[in-house]
């Protein structure tokens, strides 16, 4: 009797810890999928990518019906296949940026002035105008401040924001900072610029500021975000501009640590070349944007998720292009304004900034 009772209680000790380690097993299951889709999401729009959480967390949490189920809900990279459907359709139902801007602006303000550097942060946005000699700071709803630099000798080409310092960058013939909120400028008296050279533009990750230089030796130059701003890596001209290519003008990068760069064609034509800001390696070496405006050299880029918009004001009338990850070319529009358009700027995944002949517009992505 004692021995039989011995034995059932060591085949229900037996069964509970096989049930245990089964509904262990099945969860860290479901975690390990769900963490593999968290990595996907990267590659998508902070509202896309919340859209999707919360459809997951959603079915992580209803257990019981999973349970109860004979297998695990089939899956689509790495998302349940109801989740991967109400996916698609907020893609296919989000506008593009081309599409954007052929609407009527939300908001607009006043220059008084024309500016072409033009960059952004999920709050501000900041441009100069007339020759650098007056720079302004918006948010969303009004102008913040406006300071005179006429003094001040500043040139400044591109902008660009660091989230890592929450500060902007700003490249010329020196390297500077603004912070936006105490609207203190300052020289980087760290980084040296030779004479007869300056930085044509300039664009940073959460490590790292990389500045494209113009003079004799055109180089691209990667140094830390930190003080003192080390210099890590440089790439000399002949590394990223190919035979035919005459220069290369705009250079962003974004969170994937691709690097892009508008190279202007010996015979007038921009395209767009991808690489790997590792190594600097060619990803893929864009198509022709077309011929531009002889004397014109301004075509610039930023990124948009994975995709890249560029800003092509060597043509008439000026495109806004829209390319893949790849450099093909998966839309593209024509801005007809009075006096041309000179920049773009993105406000998160909210906004997009546009700086005309005397204003800034703003359209509202969602």
């Amino acid at each position: 009797m004692r021995d039989g009772l011995v034995c059932g209680m060591y085949f229900f000790s037996l069964c509970f810890r096989t049930d245990a380690y089964q509904w262990f097993l099945f969860v860290g299951l479901e975690m390990d999928v769900f963490k593999r889709s968290q990595r996907k999401f990267r590659s998508l729009p902070r509202c896309l990518a919340s859209a999707i959480r919360s459809l997951s967390f959603e079915r992580l949490d209803n257990r019981n019906s999973i349970s109860n189920s004979p297998s695990l809900p089939k899956r689509r990279n790495g998302i349940s296949v109801d989740s991967y459907n109400e996916l698609r359709k907020l893609i296919l139902q989000s506008p593009l940026p081309t599409t954007i801007l052929q609407r009527h602006p939300t908001k607009e303000f006043s220059f008084n002035g024309i500016g072409l550097p033009l960059a952004a942060s999920s709050y501000y946005i900041l441009t100069l105008i007339n020759n650098c000699s007056i720079l302004l700071l918006f948010n969303t709803d009004y102008e913040l401040c406006r300071i005179d630099l006429s003094n001040c000798l500043v040139l400044v080409h591109d902008i660009c924001w660091s989230s890592k310092l929450n500060l902007f960058l700003m490249g010329g013939y020196s390297l500077y900072t603004f912070n936006p909120r105490s609207y203190l400028l300052l020289t980087i008296e760290q980084i040296k610029l030779i004479r007869g050279e300056w930085i044509v533009s300039i664009t940073s990750d959460n490590n790292s500021i990389y500045l494209l230089y113009s003079s004799r030796s055109t180089r691209i130059e990667r140094r830390s975000l930190i003080y003192p701003y080390k210099l890590e890596k440089h790439w000399l001209q002949k590394e990223f501009l190919r035979h035919k290519d005459f220069l290369a003008q705009c250079i962003r990068i974004n969170e994937w640590n691709i690097l892009a760069l508008t190279i202007k064609q010996t015979n007038g034509e921009w395209r767009i070349d991808l690489f790997n800001s590792i190594n600097f390696n060619r990803i893929s070496r864009g198509c022709s944007l077309g011929q531009g405006v002889p004397g014109m050299r301004n075509c610039l880029i930023m990124p948009y998720n994975r995709s890249w918009i560029i800003i092509n004001n060597c043509s008439i009338p000026e495109q806004i292009i829209l390319i893949d990850e790849n450099g093909k070319i998966k839309d593209k529009t024509y801005i007809n304004k009075p006096y041309g358009f000179f920049n773009l700027c993105l406000l998160g995944n909210e906004w997009i900034g546009m700086s005309l002949k005397d204003k800034l517009r703003l359209y509202k992505i969602q």
